[in-house]
């Protein structure tokens, strides 16, 4: 029983300590929680959200231009799908705004950024864990 309990704080992922990922930028970082988010067999719609961003990052890691496009399409289409059963969620997609932003243009079929930047300036209470660095970030 013990060796359950180790190994469900190893692996535990808190969406704070997502999101201090997330704002750090920092490869080993990401690739590591990524590693813990594709060993869970069922995460929630949080966890959903940060596997598909990590994932899209990791695309700026590797070397091999099919790896990093297969990296980035499965990213981007779990992003897609995770935002379509919340897309009221302005963190979201601010995840959203900033993978289109920072992806080349062709990569993407149909362009949010508008109407994502729109909804998180609007919608984005000041009480959010992410407010500050949010806005901060999303007209850089």
């Amino acid at each position: 029983m013990k060796f359950i309990s180790l190994l469900v704080i190893l692996f535990s992922v808190s969406i704070s300590d997502l999101r201090e990922v997330y704002k750090s930028q920092d490869e080993d970082q990401v690739l590591a929680e990524l590693k813990k988010l594709e060993s869970k067999s069922d995460l929630n719609e949080d966890e959903q959200l940060y596997k598909s961003v990590f994932l899209c990052m990791k695309a700026d890691y590797l070397t091999w231009p099919n790896e990093k496009l297969s990296a980035f399409k499965k990213g981007y289409a779990e992003l897609n799908a995770v935002i379509k059963r919340n897309n009221s969620n302005a963190e979201y997609r601010y995840h959203r705004y900033m993978i289109e932003k920072h992806t080349p243009s062709w990569l993407i079929e149909t362009n949010h950024m508008d109407t994502d930047r729109s909804f998180v300036t609007s919608n984005l209470k000041s009480t959010h864990p992410m407010y500050d660095f949010i806005i901060k970030t999303i007209d850089k």
